[in-house]
């Protein structure tokens, strides 16, 4: 498979994956145990993107190796600090700056390989 569709296709897994992050964090604010919970407007669409993404990885798994694949996972942290910073109006600070550029690099040195 092609490198560049991998990518693509881990990138907008970990960006499915952050927005279903977001909408279940929307629906936790809701918590109440409640069979009414199951029809709150933000958990089926938050499991069904993290169904999504997860079917996504499942499906490189298939041709891509494991050890190159799964740390592309972390790219979800980054695109979650986005999502939290841009719609909940979360503050960043020098440790999230800081981990994110070490995201970044840890993924560029694995996948030096590709």
């Amino acid at each position: 498979m092609n490198n560049l569709i991998v990518i693509l296709i881990m990138i907008v897994s970990s960006i499915l994956g952050a927005f279903g992050a977001l909408l279940l964090k929307k629906a936790s604010k809701e918590l109440k145990f409640k069979i009414s919970y199951l029809f709150n407007p933000y958990l089926i669409p938050g499991f069904l993107l993290y169904f999504i993404a997860v079917v996504a990885f499942i499906w490189l798994l298939k041709t891509v190796d494991l050890s190159l694949l799964y740390p592309m996972t972390s790219m979800t942290y980054i695109f979650t600090i986005a999502i939290s910073v841009w719609l909940l109006n979360e503050k960043m600070n020098k440790y999230k700056w800081l981990s994110i550029i070490l995201i970044i690099l840890g993924n560029i040195i694995i996948n030096l390989r590709l």
